[in-house]
Parts: structure tokens; C-alpha cells; sequence
């Protein structure tokens, strides 16, 4: 079966807000799908070097496709979910913590690097 020579990863790049779905065949990167805004999704393909193209089966194209954004659904929000986060986005821009949280933080965070660090 075809799919044995594909590869998905799911993963945080540096580039992008959002998770991406990589594809590679046999072990080489060929294209990237991502959906910077939720459930629009935006595929890029990346060449070989020492060829300007690579070519498959159309059936065969859109099937790695679907599972590469199937495979990266399972990680998006639902709208109510987007919802919700864009509400605490903005509630955290406009958060000023006051002496006493600010204090209260700064006793956790000693206490996670002595429990980690010794």
C-alpha cells in the first residue's frame, strides 16, 4: 500500500501561530498544510532539489492530503473553543496584576525552580 512511503507530523513551527500537518515521502519533506485562521487550510509544496517537480497519482495526491489535514483537525478549535480563547487573549491584554499577585506568582515560581532545579 502507498501509504507505508508517507510520514505526518503534527507540529509547532516557528513561522506559524498554528500547529501544521508536514508530509513527508520516503523520509523527504513535501508539503506543509497549515490553517493559520481556524478551518482555512493553506497547503505548500516543496521540491526535490535536483528536480523541479514531483508527480503522483492524482487518487493518491488527495488521499495523503485528506489525512494530513484529518490528521490536523483533531487539533483545531471549534468555534465556540476559538471563541472562548480570543476572549482570554484579550482579557490578558488589558490585565495589570497587582503587588499582591505579582508577589504570590513570584513565590510559585521560586518554589517550581528549587522543587526542578534544587
Amino acid at each position: 500500500m502507498y501509504k507505508e512511503k508517507y510520514t505526518f507530523i503534527v507540529c509547532d513551527v516557528p513561522d506559524k501561530e498554528e500547529l501544521v500537518c508536514q508530509v513527508l515521502y520516503k523520509n523527504k519533506f513535501l508539503v506543509e498544510i497549515s490553517a493559520e485562521k481556524p478551518h482555512q487550510y493553506v497547503i505548500q509544496f516543496y521540491n526535490k532539489r535536483d528536480e523541479n517537480y514531483w508527480e503522483f497519482p492524482y487518487d493518491e495526491a488527495m488521499d495523503v492530503l485528506e489525512e494530513a489535514k484529518t490528521r490536523l483537525t483533531k487539533y483545531q478549535r471549534t468555534q465556540e473553543e476559538q471563541a472562548e480563547y480570543d476572549a482570554e487573549q484579550k482579557a490578558q491584554e488589558t490585565w495589570k496584576p497587582t503587588p499582591e499577585e505579582t508577589a504570590e506568582y513570584e513565590r510559585k515560581m521560586d518554589e517550581q525552580r528549587k522543587k526542578y532545579y534544587g
